[in-house]
C-alpha cells in the first residue's frame, strides 16, 4: 500500500524536475540493459507499455536491478530506496504509458474465501503453506512468505516469470483482496510448530509417495517370507 501511494503521489506531481530525476535514475540503474529508449535488447526485455505494476514488482522484490542480465533473484528486498523506485516508475510510465497500474488492495479480506481461492489457483505451485516448490525442470515457484499484499496482487496481475497472468474475469478485485490477505496470514502460520509433511505440493507429495511405495514393498516382502514353509 505504501509503494502504491508513494507512486501515485509522485505521478500526480508530474513536475519536470521529478521526471528529470527519474530519467537520471533510469539511465544510471536500468538503461544499460533495458536501453535508453526502454525497448530492451539482448540483456533485458522492453519496458515500453510494461506498466507500473510490473516495474514496481520487479524493483520492490529485488529482482531488479539484476546483478547479472537475465538472472533474477527474488525476495531479497528492494535494492533501491522507495523514493528512487517511485521516480523510476514515474519516468518509465511517462515515456511509455500503458500496462497494468499498481493495484490498490484492501487489507482484512475474507481469509476463508481467500484460502479457497488460493487452493484453486496457487497451491499447486506455491504449496499449501506458501513455502514454494519445484514446478519441473530447473524452475521453482518462490516462497510467498514476506511478500506484501501489493506484491501478491501485482504478481497475480502481471504474471512474473513462469506464473500465469490472471485477468479481472478470472480473479476480480474482491478475489485479489481475499487471496492477498490470506497469503499475508501465512506468515503467522509459518511461525507455528506443525507436524511434518503438513504442507502439500509437488515436493512433499512426491516424497510421501516414494515412502508409501517403499512401505508396501517392505510389507509384501515380510508377508511373503512369513508364508514360506519351514
Amino acid at each position: 500500500m505504501f509503494a502504491a501511494g508513494l507512486f501515485v503521489m509522485y505521478l500526480a506531481a508530474s513536475a519536470p524536475a521529478l521526471l528529470a530525476s527519474g530519467k537520471l535514475d533510469y539511465e544510471t540503474r536500468c538503461a544499460s540493459c533495458h536501453g535508453e529508449d526502454l525497448r530492451g535488447g539482448v540483456n533485458a526485455p522492453s519496458l515500453r507499455g510494461a506498466g507500473a505494476a510490473y516495474v514496481d514488482f520487479e524493483l520492490q522484490t529485488g529482482r531488479m536491478p539484476a546483478a547479472v542480465p537475465w538472472i533474477e533473484v527474488g525476495h531479497r528486498g528492494p535494492q533501491l530506496t522507495q523514493a528512487t523506485i517511485a521516480r523510476i516508475e514515474a519516468y518509465v510510465t511517462s515515456v511509455a504509458p500503458g500496462g497494468t497500474p499498481i493495484p490498490e488492495i484492501e487489507t482484512g479480506g475474507n481469509l476463508h474465501r481467500g484460502r479457497e481461492l488460493y487452493d484453486q489457483n496457487c497451491e499447486s505451485c506455491h504449496g499449501n503453506d506458501g513455502d514454494g516448490a519445484s514446478i519441473g525442470g530447473s524452475l521453482w515457484a518462490p516462497t510467498l512468505h514476506d511478500a506484501s499484499v501489493t506484491q501478491v496482487a501485482e504478481a497475480i496481475r502481471v504474471g512474473p516469470e513462469e506464473m500465469p497472468r490472471f485477468s479481472d474475469r478470472q480473479l476480480n478485485q474482491r478475489d485479489i483482496n481475499d487471496v492477498a490477505s490470506y497469503v499475508v496470514s501465512l506468515d503467522v502460520e509459518a511461525a507455528t510448530p506443525r507436524i511434518p509433511f503438513s504442507s502439500s505440493g509437488p515436493v512433499p507429495e512426491g516424497l510421501l509417495g516414494w515412502l508409501a511405495v517403499g512401505t508396501l514393498v517392505a510389507g509384501a516382502s515380510l508377508f511373503s517370507r512369513a508364508r514360506r514353509p519351514m
